[in-house]
């Protein structure tokens, strides 16, 4: 019998697991080999990382320095297009406007904020981003010679990562280019990793759906009764061609409940289904389908299910995690990289207190995320990904 706690046993499991390895590595007092284990954190701390990071940054110098030249340079554009983009998605929202995006907040708790079936593709785009970033900050700061005081990796019960402990005081030292390098460095690389993603979708699948997934079936659905098989791909309804889902929304629109549609597959077979009743219309006819849109690999190796969980898990969180992030972390706010990039800017203005214009901008472009979380709650219902 079901009751209103199986939807967070899967997470209390997790949780005791998570308190039986920190509990274990307390015990085992691992702190002395550099794992520091803490009820919210395990994190590996060392040296060992900084030599990978000098031995990565002394190679093709003039190729890094160019590079990272290029992300201080691209720096300012950061900041001015992620201002001009939530000013103008907040103004959307405000006048409800068919082009306004709903602002997602991704707090990683499985069970709470996101479902377990997104988790793992969540976790996977988090280390995708947090890892190089993090990586590219040591690296321009070795080019320059500011010294890694340590680095590592983490686990915040849900949270991956990794972390380069940059010696602040040295830097703090430094010349202005020196410090725009660094402080640009990481959402620079997590914007080329993007792009590096983008390729391999682009090279991997073709760019227009070609029918509509059958990823799942309602509670009673006709589909499922007709026996069409989850995972099958449908191309047609009668005598409509169908390629992608707003087809079989168009199509459902037009028919009445229990009359009988043929669903044609791409593998040529053919289904009988008799049409339901919506629950929430009864003149509305359902086939009782869960759907995606089918988009196909350009060489086929994967079964219709891992083609799904590669394209709307990994590389659906892929493209929205890596750009909005690298963004949001140049805003002029405090404690993100755009904070002291802007500080930087403005010692390079000549502006020698600096704190006042750091405070205004970061009350403004706090106002513009709280903005658009707030908008995007009232006419969305929810902030966290469903």
């Amino acid at each position: 019998m079901s009751s209103l706690f199986d939807p967070y046993i899967p997470l209390l499991e997790y949780l005791v697991v998570w308190f039986a390895i920190i509990g274990i590595a307390v015990l085992l007092k691992t702190d002395k080999h550099g794992i520091i284990a803490k009820p919210y954190y395990l994190m590996l701390k060392t040296v060992a990382f900084n030599k990978v990071l000098e031995r990565i940054g002394g190679r093709f110098r003039r190729a890094w320095t160019i590079y990272f030249d290029i992300g201080a340079v691209l720096g300012v554009g950061f900041i001015v297009f992620i201002l001009y983009a939530i000013i103008r998605n907040a103004i959307a929202l405000l006048y409800r406007s068919s082009q306004a995006g709903p602002t997602i907040l991704i707090v990683p708790v499985p069970g709470l904020t996101l479902g377990w079936d997104i988790f793992p593709y969540i976790l996977f785009a988090i280390a995708v981003l947090l890892i190089p970033h993090e990586a590219a900050h040591g690296i321009a700061s070795v080019l320059d010679k500011v010294p890694i005081k340590s680095s590592g990796v983490f686990m915040a019960v849900f949270l991956p990562g990794g972390f380069v402990e940059i010696d602040e005081e040295d830097l703090a030292k430094r010349k202005a280019l020196t410090k725009l390098r660094v402080f640009a460095a990481g959402s620079f690389t997590n914007g080329v990793t993007f792009g590096v993603v983008l390729l391999l979708l682009f090279a991997l699948f073709q760019t227009a759906p070609a029918g509509v997934l059958v990823t799942g079936f309602t509670p009673g659905s006709p589909a499922a009764e007709a026996q069409l098989p989850q995972w099958s791909v449908i191309t047609g309804l009668n005598a409509t061609t169908v390629t992608q889902i707003q087809d079989v929304a168009n199509y459902m629109y037009k028919v009445n409940p229990g009359s009988l549609v043929q669903v044609r597959l791409n593998d040529g077979q053919v289904f009988n289904v008799t049409t339901g009743r919506s629950d929430t219309n009864s003149s509305r006819a359902i086939l009782g389908i869960y759907n995606r849109d089918y988009v196909p690999l350009r060489y086929d190796f994967l079964s219709l299910q891992s083609q799904y969980q590669l394209y709307y898990g990994v590389f659906y969180w892929l493209v929205i995690i890596l750009p909005n992030v690298a963004l949001i972390n140049m805003l002029p706010m405090i404690p993100f990289d755009g904070d002291r990039y802007f500080d930087t800017l403005l010692g390079v203005l000549g502006i020698k207190h600096t704190r006042p214009f750091r405070t205004i901008a970061s009350v403004v472009s706090l106002g513009l995320l709280l903005s658009n979380l707030i908008l995007s709650f009232v006419l969305f219902g929810t902030v966290f990904p469903r």
